[in-house]
């Protein structure tokens, strides 16, 4: 026969009386709290991730927008947000209803070009950066994404007819310049392709792409 667990020091009656599975269970919860914080310390659990800007940004204009569904900058600003978090979809349909009121806002219509023709719908966003062009002539992110699409396809009639106005309108921009320098080349206009290179050299001297076709087209030398 066994002698009788003594009862710890100090003890309460009710406490003496605690069965020894009931300790066990207790010492095994703290156990397994513990172990879950080991877990978190490691990583295994993972902790929510902090906001970013653009997603602060979504709930700061929805409720600027819910408050004033009418707020086209709200609303603008939104669908931007929205496109740098990637939700091209939302993007594009926040942009839809800034064009709904106002359908001359070039920063929606480009915006949506855009995003068309990185989402393969080439055709709509073609369509869309040419609207852009016509209400601003010398839009020149519009110029630039259209050159660099019909560059893409071999479109080099399309890409002068695209870019060569805005590139003349804006001397001083360096990717025009190249894009314009481009279309000349392979349409074989030589002189005014590397008149072209020479202005984008001009305002971005580290441009590679230019420099490279200047000593192609000028027999190796610079």
């Amino acid at each position: 026969m066994s002698e009788p667990k003594q009862a710890r020091p100090g003890a309460t009656a009710e406490e003496q009386l605690v069965p020894g599975w009931l300790a066990l269970v207790v010492l095994l919860l703290l156990v397994a709290v513990v172990g879950v914080g080991g877990f978190v310390a490691r990583g295994l659990i993972s902790r929510p991730r902090e906001m970013t800007p653009a997603q602060a940004d979504i709930i700061s204009f929805s409720s600027k927008v819910k408050a004033d569904p009418k707020n086209t900058d709200a609303l603008l600003q939104l669908g931007y947000a929205y496109q740098r978090d990637g939700q091209t979809d939302r993007a594009i349909a926040e942009y839809q209803l800034v064009l709904a009121a106002d359908p001359k806002n070039t920063a929606a219509l480009y915006n949506t070009g855009l995003l068309q023709l990185q989402t393969g719908k080439a055709k709509a966003g073609e369509k869309t950066l040419w609207a852009v062009l016509k209400i601003e002539p010398k839009h020149a992110l519009a110029a630039k994404a259209l050159g660099e699409y019909y560059a893409s396809n071999k479109q080099y009639k399309s890409l002068l007819v695209a870019v060569g106005p805005v590139a003349d309108a804006n001397p001083d921009l360096a990717d025009l310049q190249y894009l314009l320098g481009v279309g000349y080349e392979n349409t074989g206009q030589k002189s005014q392709a590397v008149a072209s290179y020479k202005n984008a050299l001009q305002f971005a001297p580290d441009l590679k792409p230019a420099r490279d076709a200047l000593r192609r087209l000028q027999g190796g030398t610079k």
